[in-house]
């Protein structure tokens, strides 16, 4: 009897040790969990009005400069695969993000700010860069004609932004569909998806550096010729600044363009045309050259990707100003 009482005794103490933790467990999802939690409603009661406003300035840059809609395109996304998306990518100075060569020529940030400071006046230190970046990011697509999509939100601002991490983190424009698939797996996002995000190239443009391993002392024999021979034109160096659209026909308008080029043999960069070209992930091309498809998908990958490892409850910090950390 004293051995099967000190054994139900053992078993009680076990069974409360389990429910304590259990208990323990709750409480700490109960007070973390529903901050640490991107979510598309995140703003209603603090700043209902936020995704209104930061449309209107991003609305009025953009039919001030039509650039700025890929240009803001390219900062969310070198913005979340860089330490994830907070922000970081904004951050002036000679050893940010910024002065890395990969964000060369990158450009929005002048919207950005004026979408923050239409935020500030209305709800001061409430909203983030990182949240207000994802939200233009997703306007930027409805103003050149493509299909919104609800932005989970939630994240806060980064305190850390390296020129050191861009070169560890971006992919070139000369890596393979292998390699990419590799780069964005890292980042938790499928070969899909990679493929998805890459049909933003539809209203982006690049530069002749970006074509160094098609057309210059190695050239591509895939590649058409009266194509090479128009960006050979436009090209007489890889150092050449001419900016050449990526869509040559409807560069403005969110549209499978970018796809269909493609698949024709008609892509500028090497990123590009090996996605059709490696039977990988040729199957996904193919599932975007409809519109409808192309915008589900695409808004679809776009919350993944804008998920990257967010800064949320009491990490980071709210800007005041998106292009310098709080001091």
């Amino acid at each position: 009897m004293a051995d099967a009482q000190v054994m139900l005794v053992i078993s009680a103490a076990r069974g409360m040790l389990a429910f304590v933790i259990l208990m323990a467990a709750l409480v700490l999802c109960s007070s973390t969990g529903v901050e640490a939690t991107l979510r598309s409603d995140f703003y209603s009661s603090s700043c209902p009005n936020v995704e209104n406003l930061v449309y209107q300035a991003i609305s009025k840059a953009y039919w001030s400069d039509s650039t700025v809609a890929p240009g803001i395109l390219r900062l969310s996304f070198h913005d979340c695969f860089v330490n994830g998306c907070d922000a970081s990518v904004l951050i002036k100075g000679s050893t940010t993000e910024r002065a890395a060569i990969q964000n060369a020529g990158i450009h929005g940030f002048e919207a950005i700010n004026a979408a923050k400071w239409a935020v500030e006046q209305m709800c001061p230190g409430v909203v983030s860069c990182a949240d207000i970046l994802q939200y233009a990011a997703r306007d930027t697509v409805k103003l050149t004609k493509g299909l919104g999509w609800s932005v989970p939100a939630g994240r806060r601002d980064g305190t850390v932004s390296l020129a050191t991490d861009p070169p560890l983190n971006l992919p070139p424009a000369t890596f393979t569909s292998s390699q990419l698939v590799a780069n964005f797996a890292a980042k938790g996002l499928s070969a899909e998806q990679m493929v998805i995000l890459s049909g933003s190239h539809t209203i982006g443009v690049t530069h002749c550096l970006q074509l160094r391993d098609r057309i210059f002392d190695v050239i591509d024999p895939t590649m058409p010729k009266d194509l090479l021979a128009t960006l050979q034109a436009a090209c007489p160096t890889n150092t050449t600044p001419t900016a050449l659209t990526i869509d040559r026909s409807t560069v403005n308008t969110f549209d499978t363009k970018y796809f269909s080029n493609i698949a024709s043999g008609y892509g500028l960069m090497t990123s590009d045309q090996t996605l059709f070209a490696d039977p990988a992930t040729r199957p996904y091309v193919e599932a975007n050259l409809q519109q409808g498809a192309f915008d589900s998908n695409f808004a679809a990958a776009m919350v993944a990707m804008s998920s990257i490892s967010p800064k949320v409850g009491s990490a980071g910090e709210i800007r005041r100003h998106c292009e310098y950390f709080n001091g």
